[in-house]
């Protein structure tokens, strides 16, 4: 099946989501202040494994859920962009 072809599907199911949506009241930064890097791939769902609902953490998902710290700075952007989150931890 075509992304293209999914489309209408994924436009319905997000009005769907967005008229249900009751998670506004949830405090940012996250809950646990800490960020999840994990891998993209679709079989793995990070909250899942770790036991978060939503609110608890950010997850950020990429290509091998890694990140290089050689930037000094990465940890300090992470922190200001994600609202304050305090740890990072890698799952892949």
């Amino acid at each position: 099946m075509s992304f293209t072809s999914q489309v209408p599907t994924f436009l319905k199911a997000n009005e769907a989501y967005v008229a249900q949506f009751n998670k506004g009241h949830l405090a940012l930064p996250p809950t646990h202040k800490v960020a999840i890097v994990a891998c993209m791939d679709a079989r793995i769902d990070p909250a899942k494994i770790l036991g978060l609902e939503e609110g608890d953490a950010h997850v950020i998902r990429n290509a091998g859920g890694m990140v290089t710290f050689k930037d000094a700075d990465l940890q300090d952007k992470l922190k200001k962009e994600l609202h304050s989150t305090a740890d990072h931890m890698s799952l892949y």
